[in-house]
């Protein structure tokens, strides 16, 4: 068998496989789409949607606490706060700063505002009742707040430019 023959016979037998391999793909191009139901085409506005919504978690108290005392002051405040105000959407912020003098100083923040501070002296009965004390305090803030923020002319400016 001379070269030219084999050149031949496997050009017979490649073409043989492509329109054998033709038959059978059925035209994945022409096909159903692969998605489960509708497009991903068709649902980019649905998708836009959901991108450009930038609520971020809400009702979160964050601890910045150090020592046991920050922790139990956290601790009464978080679940007084829950118990009280259940539907609260506000994030705060509880900061503690020891100090040698009086034990420590606590700090109750929203969006980085103080709006309740203390100083407490070791001991887990204070903790809970400055806590309770955080929480009203905490509580008549938030309504002030956010009828300050409805009643806001934000004519050319957004809430969060001021």
């Amino acid at each position: 068998m001379g070269a030219h023959m084999k050149i031949k016979l496997l050009t017979i037998t490649l073409l043989s496989f492509a329109l054998h391999a033709e038959e059978k793909s059925h035209g994945l191009e022409n096909a159903a789409p692969l998605e489960n139901g509708q497009k991903l085409e068709d649902s980019t506005n649905n998708l836009k949607e959901k991108f450009n919504d930038f609520s971020e978690v809400d009702g979160i108290i964050v601890d910045r606490t150090i020592t046991r005392l920050g922790e139990d002051f956290y601790f009464f405040f978080s679940q007084s706060l829950n118990e009280s105000y259940p539907d609260l959407k506000e994030n705060l912020t509880v900061k503690e700063r020891p100090t040698a003098l009086s034990g420590s100083i606590i700090e109750v923040q929203h969006s980085r505002k103080p709006i309740f501070r203390t100083a407490l002296s070791p001991g887990r009965r204070q903790a809970k009742e400055r806590a309770a004390d955080a929480t009203r305090v905490v509580g008549n803030y938030i309504i002030r707040w956010q009828a300050e923020r409805i009643f806001q002319d934000t004519y050319d400016l957004d809430h969060d430019e001021f």
